[in-house]
This record gives structure tokens, C-alpha cells and sequence, in this order.
């Protein structure tokens, strides 16, 4: 497994997130719980105030973030001890994308999106 850390850069104003927000994005937790995703902010952790609560003493309090950014979500680890991991990378922030497998602390979520837009970096592979 790589380490991967890239730095992503947006300009965007608060009042705007809200139509920044994927549709009909969700995530599957742990292969049986369903948990759509249709805040601007969502943050992810162990701690009851958290949008997400996981209970599992592997995730973080404070775990991880994800943020509507230009229509698409961003993963965020916010300096958690087990680590976030997008399909077996190591990541500090990343876009994620439908089928995107995440891992928190050893906890699998999966990304997913009811008719997602097409991915920005795979238009050129299609015919």
C-alpha cells in the first residue's frame, strides 16, 4: 500500500455548498448500513457528536471530513491514529468516486452515487 498525498486546491464560498452537494451520494458501512450523505459537511467518527458515528474503538473521535467541494465529496483524515485509506492507499485528502472503498481505522465504507456524473478523469478512455 502507497502513501498518497496530494494538496487540492478550491475556491469556493460557503453559500455555495450547498448546491455543491453530490446527489444521491451514500455510504455503506461496514456492507450493511446505509448512510446517505446530503450535508455540505459531514464529519466522521467515533465521538456522538459527529454526523457519522462509528463505534468502533479502531476509528478516531474526530476521524475524518467530508466536504461538498465543487460537486463532488472530499475525504479528509483529520490527523486520526489508525489512518484513512481510499482503495488501499494511505490518504491525507482525496476526491472520492463511486465504488471508492475507504477505510477507517481497519472500518470499510463504500462511496456510492445513484447515477453519479461521469468521473473528470476517465471522459478521454471512453469512445
Amino acid at each position: 500500500m502507497g502513501y498518497i498525498q496530494t494538496k487540492l486546491h478550491y475556491d469556493y464560498r460557503v453559500d455555495e455548498e450547498i448546491d455543491n452537494i453530490p446527489p444521491n451520494a451514500f455510504f455503506v458501512v461496514d456492507g450493511v448500513k446505509f448512510y446517505p450523505l446530503t450535508k455540505a459537511v459531514i464529519n466522521i467518527g467515533r465521538r456522538l457528536e459527529n454526523d457519522l458515528v462509528i463505534d468502533d474503538p479502531r476509528v478516531s473521535r474526530n476521524h475524518a471530513q467530508l466536504r461538498a467541494i465543487q460537486g463532488h465529496y472530499v475525504l479528509f483524515d483529520l490527523s486520526s491514529t489508525g489512518g484513512t485509506f481510499v482503495n488501499g492507499s494511505h490518504v491525507s485528502e482525496t476526491i472520492i468516486y463511486p465504488n471508492d472503498s475507504i477505510s477507517l481505522g481497519g472500518v470499510i465504507l463504500t462511496f456510492n452515487q445513484d447515477n453519479p456524473p461521469p468521473r473528470p478523469d476517465l471522459v478521454d478512455t471512453v469512445q
